[in-house]
């Protein structure tokens, strides 16, 4: 699990990279959470927390995003997003 801000997503894969302040996640969106979800991931800049992992907190940014389909706004569709955030030093 990881929090953005105040979104709590539910990860698929979530690899911590201390030494280079980077966390990659990987989750999947369903097309009635696209809208709210992309237009939350625009702002670019996040309040980032880690519960469970120590609680760690910091203020990160995005620095990679993928999805696996283009389509989300179509009704009944589930895409996975991949997004590597860098930790604001």
């Amino acid at each position: 699990m990881i929090v953005l801000d105040d979104i709590t997503l539910d990860v698929k894969e979530l690899k911590r990279d201390e030494e280079e302040g980077t966390v990659y996640i990987e989750f999947d969106v369903a097309s009635e959470d696209y809208h709210n979800l992309s237009e939350h991931l625009y702002k670019e800049e996040f309040l980032v927390r880690l519960p469970g992992n120590n609680n760690e907190e910091f203020q990160a940014r995005i620095i990679n995003y993928s999805t696996s389909l283009d389509n989300l706004y179509e009704e009944d569709q589930v895409g996975e997003y991949r997004i590597t955030l860098k930790e604001e030093k």
